[in-house]
């Protein structure tokens, strides 16, 4: 056994493959790809020039066979907007990423797990940071990408981070993340519904003007899912075939799903708010797909995987505090999304026995959450939109109540500090007490027993005089 290990690294040595179950990429294509996801081809470099994914595709286990996720060979598109007082209803400038050439580029592949390798490419999952340089409306920035992709999930898991490279703040920076034309599985015309994932279940909006940070595009067969917690987040569709149709979508104009299934686009609006020289601001979100009689269970996956990658909160920080997490130490928000989000008495909640997506593949549920636009854009007034602002150093925050998992997370810890805190303080005082009380004792112990033990009067002194007194007598 040892002797064929040995073969096989020198053969990769010899031929210049990556070993398995190594960590990195040297081959000249590097595919993220595990037995539910992959990005491109499989013969391709999964994450482009531009520091973006390769077309998407799923593995559908009844079919057994790869499909396609978006139409023709598209990659996943990336808009960015930045500044206030445009037209525009987000009061940004925006720029497709694709309009941009990048003046410099790196991809990390440190975290890189190869799975598989040839001559030709490498296959793993693990972890991909790439890193690339624009100039974005007169600013230099660096947009960052990390990517992680498990060795068995029906997930990936993007962090986008946007580095101010420039010398002004970034004001109002907001990205659009999603594809300019859908396609699941055989099907370019797919129904779309906005919702959230409210306890671990995807359960659509009802009305126009609620908050929704997870849109579902599905068909008879396949669906895929897109999905952030951050605050602000939201999501929108439009009609097919340019990204610039659903970026210049308003999401609190639309209704909740397509009234029927259509050929058209998506996008996340992923907020990152105003950004500081040097400073960054962060966004995490899911991409997800998988046959729609799994397409629940795939959804709760992704629920737990934000539950679990939530950062812990400080014991000394308040539940309030906590719910208006920031994006980064340096990004501030503007009142995109959001609005409070408050209960409604009825929702549509997703049925993992469907037929027709359009019509039965909803069911009713309860509790969803809803939300209003808090602010008015003076730049267009047909519309309700963002307000603006110019500074970095302040802004006010609207704390939106926390998912039930996430919130019972939170309380169970914040009780548990507390309850631990007053433990450790008793114990403390009853071991000062215990140990001042035992050396009380062990002094008036010694004193008695020096006083009135049994050698009291047996001190060396006397001790010799009897011993004279004694011979004396004799």
């Amino acid at each position: 056994m040892l002797f064929t290990s040995l073969l096989l690294l020198l053969g990769n040595a010899v031929f210049g493959q990556d070993a398995v179950g190594s960590a990195g990429c040297t081959a000249p294509s590097c595919v993220f790809s595990n037995p539910s996801l992959r990005f491109g081809t499989g013969s391709e470099n999964s994450v482009n020039s531009f520091g973006l994914f390769q077309q998407p595709w799923y593995y559908s286990p009844t079919a057994a066979a790869w499909y396609k996720l978006t139409y023709s060979n598209y990659p996943l598109d990336t808009a960015i907007g930045t500044g206030t007082g445009s037209a525009h209803w987000s009061g940004t400038n925006i720029v497709n990423l694709y309009s941009l050439t990048p003046s410099s580029q790196t991809t990390d592949y440190s975290e890189f797990v190869v799975d598989s390798s040839d001559m030709t490419k490498t296959v793993g999952h693990g972890k991909i940071v790439a890193r690339r340089a624009f100039v974005v409306s007169g600013q230099p920035v660096i947009l960052q990408n990390t990517f992680s992709l498990g060795a068995n999930q029906s997930f990936v898991k993007i962090i986008t981070t946007l580095i101010n490279n420039s010398t002004q703040p970034i004001v109002n920076a907001i990205i659009w993340t999603g594809t300019r034309d859908d396609f699941v599985g055989v099907t370019d015309v797919n129904t779309k519904t906005r919702g959230n994932l409210d306890t671990g279940s995807f359960v659509a909006i009802t009305a126009n003007n609620q908050s929704s940070r997870a849109i579902m595009i599905t068909n008879a067969n396949e669906g895929v899912l897109f999905y952030s917690e951050s605050a602000g987040v939201m999501t929108a569709f439009s009609s097919c075939c340019s990204f610039s149709n659903v970026y210049n979508t308003y999401p609190l104009t639309l209704a909740p799903m397509t009234p029927t299934p259509t050929d058209g686009s998506y996008a996340a609006v992923l907020p990152l708010g105003n950004i500081s020289v040097g400073g960054s601001g962060s966004i995490t979100w899911y991409y997800a797909a998988g046959v729609i009689t799994s397409l629940a269970s795939v959804a709760e996956t992704v629920a737990a995987a934000q539950v679990a990658d939530a950062p812990p909160p400080s014991p000394v920080v308040s539940m309030w505090a906590i719910a208006s997490l920031s994006s980064s130490a340096y990004t501030t928000y503007p009142p995109l999304a959001s609005s409070l989000e408050t209960p409604t008495s009825s929702s549509t909640a997703l049925s993992t026995s469907t037929a027709n997506p359009s019509s039965t593949a909803l069911s009713t549920s309860t509790a969803n959450p809803s939300s209003t636009a808090l602010s008015t854009s003076t730049a267009n007034p047909s519309s309700t939109a963002l307000s603006t602002s110019s500074s970095t150093s302040s802004s006010t925050h609207t704390a939106s109540p926390l998912p039930a998992p996430i919130a019972k997370y939170y309380m169970t810890l914040q009780v548990n500090n507390d309850f631990m805190t007053s433990m450790i303080a008793i114990n403390v005082v009853t071991i000062f007490v215990v140990v001042s009380c035992l050396s009380c004792m062990t002094v008036c112990g010694l004193f008695y027993y020096k006083r009135y033990g049994p050698f009291h009067n047996k001190t060396p002194v006397l001790m010799l005089r009897k011993a004279r007194e004694n011979a004396w007598i004799q």
